[in-house]
C-alpha cells in the first residue's frame, strides 16, 4: 500500500500543468513521464511447499520499478482509465504521445507502460515471442492498473487494455481468468475490457475475463488474419469477443512509424492512415461502450 500512495502522490504531482490551462481555452492534453511499480508475483506451488516445509514463510517476490506516460483529461473527474501495452519493438512516438493524448481527449485517463527503460533492456522483437531478460509485461501491466487506482481523478473499477501486436498478446493474457491470480492483488482490482491490435488471433480465448475487441489487417503476414472465427457476439454465455479485418491492410497499419514500406522480423510491415483512423473511431465506441463513460 506505501508504493500505491507514493506512485499517487507523484503522479498527481506531475500533472501540475493540467490544472494550469485556462478555462476558456480548448483543452490541451500533456503527457507526462511518471514512475510506478510493477505487481508483485506470489511464490506458489512446488517451491512454495518447500519452503513451508522448512519452517520459512512463502513471500511475494516484489515487483521493480518501471515508467510510464500519462496523460489526464481536463478537469477533476473521476475518470474512467486505459492501460496501454506497445509491441515489443517499444514506445514509438505515436504510443508514447499521439495515442495517449488521443485517448485522454477522449476522456480517459491513460498510461503507456514502459517495461524496459528502468530495467536497462532494449526493446526488440524475437521470432521465438520472448521478452528481454527481467521484463514481466503482466506485472508491468498489472502494475498499471494498481497505479491507477490509487488515484483520485481515475474511476478504479473503470479500467481497460489497448495493447499493440506483442502487447496485444499480453492482453489476451490478461483476458484469461487465472491470469488475475498470477500476481499479488490485495484488493481484487480488475480489467473490464480489452483492445487488441494486430496480435495473433490464434491466442483469442474461450473465455474470456473482459469483453475484447480485435483489429487486425486481411494482409497481415505477422500474425495472420484469420479471426473472424473466434468472434464472439454478446450473449448470456460470457463476455464478448468482436473482430474487424481490413481488407489489404498489413501488419502495424495503426502507427505511422512504419511508414508504407515497413518490415518486422521479416514480414511487411505499414501504415494505413484510413484503416488507422477507422480502427480509433471503433476503440473509442468500444471503450465507451464497455467502461460506461460513468459521470462523476
Amino acid at each position: 500500500m506505501r508504493y500505491l500512495i507514493g506512485v499517487a502522490l507523484g503522479l498527481v504531482l506531475a500533472t501540475g500543468a493540467w490544472a494550469q490551462q485556462s478555462g476558456s481555452d480548448p483543452p490541451r492534453v500533456a503527457v507526462e513521464k511518471v514512475d510506478l511499480q510493477a505487481a508483485a508475483r506470489p511464490v506458489g506451488g512446488l517451491m512454495a511447499r518447500r519452503m513451508r516445509e522448512r519452517g520459512e514463510e512463502p513471500k511475494p517476490t516484489p515487483g521493480g520499478g518501471i515508467e510510464g506516460h500519462l496523460a489526464k483529461p481536463g478537469g477533476d473527474g473521476p475518470f474512467p482509465a486505459v492501460v496501454v501495452l506497445p509491441d515489443c519493438i517499444g514506445l514509438t512516438p505515436f504510443i508514447r504521445e499521439t495515442l495517449t493524448a488521443r485517448l485522454a481527449s477522449w476522456g480517459y485517463v491513460t498510461l503507456v507502460v514502459d517495461s524496459w527503460t528502468t530495467r536497462q533492456a532494449q526493446a526488440g522483437c524475437f521470432l521465438n515471442g520472448q521478452e528481454p531478460p527481467g521484463v514481466d509485461r503482466v506485472a508491468d501491466a498489472y502494475g498499471g492498473l494498481f497505479s491507477l487506482a490509487g488515484l483520485p481523478f481515475v474511476q478504479r473499477d473503470r479500467v481497460a487494455l489497448l495493447g499493440f501486436a506483442t502487447g496485444g498478446v499480453f492482453v489476451l493474457t490478461l483476458a484469461e481468468p487465472q491470469t488475475q491470480s498470477s500476481v499479488v492483488n490485495s484488493e481484487n482490482l480488475s480489467f473490464k475490457g480489452g483492445v487488441v491490435y494486430y496480435a495473433p488471433c490464434a491466442e483469442l480465448i474461450q473465455k474470456p475475463a473482459f469483453p475484447l475487441l480485435i483489429l487486425v489487417g486481411r494482409d497481415d503476414q505477422r500474425t495472420g488474419a484469420h479471426c473472424e472465427e473466434g468472434a464472439r457476439p454478446t450473449s448470456t454465455e460470457g463476455n464478448p469477443v468482436e473482430v474487424h479485418v481490413y481488407p489489404g491492410v498489413k501488419h502495424g497499419f495503426a502507427d505511422p512509424h512504419w511508414g508504407p514500406t515497413g518490415e518486422i522480423l521479416g514480414f511487411p510491415a505499414a501504415y494505413d492512415p484510413k484503416a488507422a483512423e477507422d480502427a480509433l473511431a471503433r476503440a473509442h465506441e468500444f471503450l465507451d461502450r464497455t467502461l460506461g463513460r460513468k459521470s462523476p
